[in-house]
């Protein structure tokens, strides 16, 4: 399937990863508003390295995933000391299903 080596771009609180450079792989269906109450019609599956799948979708005025739990993305980039310019590898590996790995 399709990926994206893109360089790792977040804020001080390393709480998400700014996707703006591989929107092109994602499924429009899975492009919310910019709150909860304005979900996506389909939620996509998605893997931070090794970490468990959860269920999220794209907050589309900001291009990053909408679940920011410290638990699943600061952990993967923690355990994979990433800072901003690395990069980072987002896989498509199905139809609403990605991976994001160092890269």
């Amino acid at each position: 399937m399709t990926s994206r080596r893109i360089p790792f771009v977040t804020n001080a609180s390393r709480d998400y990863i700014l996707l703006t450079q591989a929107l092109d792989i994602f499924e429009p269906a899975i492009f919310g508003g910019k709150n909860k109450s304005e979900r996506a019609l389909k939620l996509a599956q998605v893997q931070y390295g090794e970490g468990p799948c959860i269920m999220d979708d794209i907050v589309s005025d900001k291009n990053i995933f909408r679940c920011r739990s410290k638990r699943v993305v600061k952990s993967f980039l923690d355990d994979n000391d990433l800072k901003n310019g690395d990069f980072i590898v987002i896989k498509k590996v199905a139809p609403y299903t990605y991976k994001i790995l160092k890269g």
